[in-house]
């Protein structure tokens, strides 16, 4: 009886294994299926305005292109402003025109049909050299954002100017020249942020808002704590937030004209629509009175751009950077007068930050202030990064909660002027629902998929092109493109179109 089952045994091993041979040959000639269907090339994705580009739609049926089908050809979508067809028809093969429209930044998709099988194709309208008033947002910013609505002009060269218009609303603001928001407070550039090279100006407001004579004696003083004691500074935070912040109101366009940088200022776009800031150096949004935290040492709390229940939000040709060098709390705990770059929160949804630089920071961008924060709807939050370079950013690149966020054709590297570890990069945290595309890594850490959330791809539950067009970069111009366009300065302003 033993023997008999040990050859039963035998025989149904073999048996299995010739079933599971027969699978995997089954499958191997399953894979090896020859196609069928419409694929559509070319061997451009961008055109210049006006310009025309040709594409090709081939029809396979077994593997082999079939010259005999005719396929019928459409414009299902165009935001270049009258993209129109050489032909609405073509035999399988053959090469058609696309005339583009002048809408620099459009997009324009076709598709194509034959014999029950489809395809689709999209282009785009290369950059333009020039900031025009009339430009389109690009992403979820494009769905709402209305340059139109910004109806009065005027151009500022003072932060009282600034601050003054931009609270006004429904104004284009041309910023020219260096604006200091800190009205000569913070140190030049390059200087350690503490009592050594506190200017006068500096002393001469911490004695006018505390008992203490000198900043150098007020970070001193109030810092001297115990690691457990939770200091209140909140005061004289305050007193200086309201000197450097640039309240955003409805309806506001803020574009920077030749070099135009703001130095020690903190843009709040909180509960307001339909707002663009462009073409502007942006720099050091320090917060020199920073609160305590058991824990975790000192930390700011002013962002270079806080977006706080902001919709229709347009952030373009920007670059962000921190210039000054971190001293130490006089207890020796950490002395962080840096917050976010650029943060997002609440119910801020619609946004684009696209063609910015991200430079020498630490805690870069935050979208969703905590996992409650945005978890009664995650995909109310909708945001857009496009053709960033982030370069010796430690994290948040971004950091993303309870939101859809689109992250395309960015660059991340660092060089020899790096101060911060890089930690992560793209972080997709509680509730996020993150598409990444195309996005090239140099010298930084990977993309980081914590929290239980996942890096999609476009053919996911979350696809980018049911909100909008785009075209992914080719992988070798990623690099070369976002160097040559990113950040302020790279392209003219053109303040009469």
């Amino acid at each position: 009886m033993e023997f008999f089952d040990g050859v039963v045994m035998k025989m149904l091993k073999r048996i299995g294994m010739v079933l599971a041979l027969a699978f995997l040959l089954a499958g191997c000639r399953q894979e090896e299926d020859e196609f069928n269907g419409l694929i559509i090339s070319s061997a451009y994705s961008f055109v210049e305005a006006g310009g025309e580009v040709t594409f090709c739609a081939a029809f396979y049926k077994d593997g082999s292109a079939d010259s005999s089908e005719v396929v019928n050809f459409c414009v299902e979508s165009d935001s270049t402003g009258g993209a129109s067809l050489e032909s609405k028809s073509a035999k399988s093969g053959e090469y058609v025109s696309l005339k583009m429209g002048l809408v620099a930044g459009g997009f324009v998709k076709i598709v194509a049909e034959c014999n029950g099988s489809s395809a689709y194709k999209i282009f785009g309208i290369s950059p333009s050299e020039e900031i025009l008033v009339s430009d389109k947002a690009l992403g979820f910013a494009g769905l709402g954002v209305d340059m139109s609505k910004m109806v009065n002009k005027i151009t500022v060269s003072t932060g009282s100017e600034l601050k003054k218009y931009a609270k006004i609303g429904g104004y284009l603001i041309f910023v020219q020249g260096n604006i200091d928001m800190s009205e000569g407070m913070l140190p030049a550039e390059g200087s350690v942020m503490d009592g050594s090279s506190a200017t006068a100006k500096m002393n001469a407001f911490v004695a006018s808002k505390s008992e203490y004579s000198t900043y150098g004696e007020w970070i001193k003083n109030t810092t001297n704590v115990s690691a457990s004691e939770d200091t209140k500074t909140t005061s004289i935070s305050n007193a200086y937030k309201s000197i450097i912040q640039i309240t955003v109101k409805n309806n506001t366009a803020i574009i920077g004209l030749d070099g135009a940088c703001v130095r020690g200022g903190s843009f709040s776009v909180k509960d307001v629509s339909n707002v663009v800031i462009r073409n502007i150096l942006l720099k050091d949004a320090v917060d020199p009175f920073p609160h305590h935290e058991s824990g975790d040492g000192w930390n700011a709390q002013h962002d270079l751009v806080s977006i706080d229940n902001g919709k229709n939000i347009w952030i373009d040709h920007c670059t962000f950077e921190d210039t000054l060098t971190l001293g130490k709390a006089a207890n020796s705990e950490k002395w962080q007068v840096y917050d976010g770059l650029c943060d997002m929160k609440s119910t801020t949804t619609n946004v684009t930050v696209s063609n910015c630089v991200f430079k020498n920071h630490d805690k870069t961008m935050l979208i969703g202030s905590e996992d409650k924060d945005g978890q009664t709807d995650p995909t109310a939050r909708k945001i857009s990064l496009f053709y960033n370079y982030w370069l010796n950013c430690g994290q948040r690149c971004p950091f993303v909660r309870n939101s859809l966020c689109h992250v395309l054709n960015n660059f991340y590297d660092s060089d020899s002027n790096r101060i911060y570890k890089s930690q992560t990069s793209i972080n997709a945290r509680a509730g996020s629902v993150v598409c990444a595309e195309n996005n090239s890594f140099d010298s930084v850490a990977s993309p980081n998929e914590a929290g239980g959330s996942i890096l999609y791809s476009p053919n996911s539950n979350f696809n980018p092109t049911e909100y909008y067009l785009y075209v992914t970069l080719e992988n070798k111009d990623v690099k070369s493109w976002i160097k040559k366009n990113a950040g302020a300065g790279k392209v003219n302003v053109n303040i009469e179109n």
